[in-house]
């Protein structure tokens, strides 16, 4: 494993701030990375409490859970939008033969990995700064493929697919969470008058397009594999002020366990995830 770490990290530069810098130009984005660097200079005294705000942790904790099911022993996963890093916290616990790369194209959000998974850095879980159209890794240098709620902000979408089809190894396991496009959600929207975002750039802000059969459709196409499809996040819906996100919460534990690729659950679920594996011979 020491190898392939090494490899992987060879183009790469270490800053003092302990994270690994990588050439990228990004100007589709540049206003969404101008945005994301002034909400990053915020500091919080519990990050977890401020996640609970945007994503359920028991459903989140039971998908990584599931994720790591999937990982071969001393597997390295990339984590691509990765943030905070705060998957892995439990890393050590979970699965402490595993390496992680967590990507992300605001340094700041790195930075603040470093309080949420502080001892394990440059260990087990390397930061990168770097961005998910041009991931500055070698060809099939990953067990793993984890992004959430990151490649619905990229504009070139099939290029993000092409990249982490490319670092996977074979069998490699994808996985991307998106927010889903709800119609029940989007009924209630335009009940209380309210516009419903599905596709393009929010004004002021930054570009989402939900999970739809159009990107479903790209990555079976780039990884040549059915897709499932699995929903989760249903009684989590911050939108409705409806947020069973805690670690603790009795509410959000019931989600994970409701969370599945049952179709009738897609009505109601906030997230939709796209599962695949790259075909081949074995690396």
């Amino acid at each position: 494993m020491e190898k392939r770490v090494a490899k992987i990290l060879e183009r790469l530069k270490l800053g003092d701030d302990h994270i690994y810098t990588s050439k990228f130009i990004s100007t589709e984005q540049e206003d969404e990375i101008k945005l994301r660097e002034t909400v990053a200079s915020v500091v919080y005294d519990d990050y977890l409490v401020e996640v609970a705000n945007h994503h359920s942790i028991p459903v989140m904790d039971k998908e990584v859970q599931l994720f790591y099911n999937l990982i071969p022993s001393n597997g390295i996963i990339i984590d691509v939008g990765g943030c905070w890093g705060w998957h892995w916290r439990g890393l050590m616990k979970q699965r402490p033969d595993v390496i992680v790369f967590v990507v992300d194209f605001i340094r700041a959000n790195l930075k603040h990995a470093i309080n949420v998974i502080g001892n394990m850095i440059n260990k087990n879980i390397f930061l990168i700064h770097g961005d998910a159209t041009q991931l500055p890794f070698p060809d099939y240098s990953f067990d793993g493929y984890w992004s959430v709620q990151t490649l619905q902000h990229i504009p070139d979408y099939l290029k993000a697919i092409q990249e982490a089809y490319r670092v996977l190894r074979v069998p490699g396991y994808f996985v991307n969470y998106s927010l889903k496009n709800n119609k029940i959600i989007s009924l209630i929207y335009r009940l209380c008058r309210k516009q419903y975002h599905t596709k393009g750039k929010i004004s002021g802000s930054y570009y989402l397009a939900r999970a739809s059969k159009e990107q479903e459709k790209i990555v079976a196409q780039v990884f040549q594999n059915q897709i499932v499809c699995r929903y989760t996040e249903l009684l989590f819906q911050p939108d409705l002020r409806i947020q069973p996100g805690g670690k603790h919460s009795l509410l959000g534990r019931i989600d994970s366990y409701l969370s599945s690729n049952v179709h009738v659950f897609s009505y109601i679920a906030r997230q939709c995830s796209f599962h695949t594996t790259k075909l081949g011979e074995k690396n």
